[in-house]
């Protein structure tokens, strides 16, 4: 069941410039992670600022909070430091929903490689790939738990498939173009640049999907929408798609140390980039 959180703040003089621009950030990162609805911020005619976010559940709110440190970081510290007077917050559960869908996904077309079908990712998909969410040892490095039921991972995707700015591919046998396997995201990060991540489930591993998936994507990156950089953010202890990102041609640019507050604590994260001429020029999209 959809919950929907309102807040309510009076914020100092001066300060609403800026703490518009932390909260957009700030929910903006929640959204990415924890795969949230996302959420709208108003100002009232008394001057002030109300926000809306709506989320799959109340058990992924819950979580994304439990197993993220958000405060600790800089767009957080500033809504903090702008806000005078914090009223409480109400809970609400959806009983009927007439908002319009303002986002446009992203146009998500259908890739194939050599043994694979990449079509677009939906919600109905919840079921196929809760094998690999809901695995401890799939999930291990993720920046959340295992996922607990369907429902769940039903809610996930959805906010994930009506992204403007998320596009997922699920990683299909063309045989069976209707069991996903798991899927390949390019997430945009700024004009030019994507994020990259993947995920596949149990049975399907260690059969050369994910690289080959991910070849796909990264060909269509680079060549439909023109982007100049592709990265991915991985565990320092994630050995297998630490193997993938290499294999790729992927380069370790740097270390982010204390980056994520996950399940298993406070952890670093390594950043590998990707650049259009060295893909090109490169016999790994061959």
């Amino acid at each position: 069941m959809t919950r929907a959180v309102l807040y309510r703040w009076k914020l100092k003089p001066g300060r609403s410039a800026e703490f518009e621009t932390a909260w957009a950030e700030g929910t903006r990162r929640i959204h990415d992670t924890c795969g949230s609805h996302g959420a709208a911020l108003h100002k009232g005619e008394d001057g002030l600022y109300w926000s809306y976010a709506a989320w799959p559940g109340e058990d992924s709110r819950t979580a994304c909070f439990a197993d993220h440190d958000w405060f600790s970081q800089d767009c957080f510290i500033t809504m903090q430091a702008c806000i005078e007077t914090r009223f409480d917050e109400i809970g609400l559960d959806l009983v009927h929903d007439a908002l319009s869908d303002r986002a446009t996904p992203c146009p998500t077309p259908v890739l194939s490689t050599a043994r694979l079908l990449l079509r677009p990712l939906v919600r109905d998909d919840a079921a196929a790939v809760f094998p690999a969410l809901g695995d401890p040892e799939t999930m291990k490095y993720w920046s959340r738990p295992p996922f607990t039921t369907i429902e769940a991972v039903r809610g996930h995707l959805t906010a994930t498939t009506r992204s403007a700015t998320v596009r997922t591919w699920a990683i299909c046998r063309p045989s069976d173009p209707g069991d996903a396997l798991g899927w390949v995201v390019l997430m945009d990060r700024k004009e030019g640049v994507a994020e990259t991540g993947y995920i596949i489930r149990p049975d399907a591993q260690r059969n050369g999907y994910v690289s080959e998936a991910v070849t796909g994507v990264i060909g269509y990156g680079f060549g439909e929408l023109g982007l100049r950089r592709i990265y991915a953010d991985t565990d320092p202890d994630n050995a297998g798609s630490i193997a993938v990102l290499t294999k790729l041609g992927f380069s370790l640019e740097g270390r982010l140390r204390g980056q994520w507050k996950t399940h298993l604590g406070v952890r670093d994260s390594l950043i590998f980039g990707l650049l259009a001429p060295e893909w090109r020029s490169g016999d790994n999209n061959e």
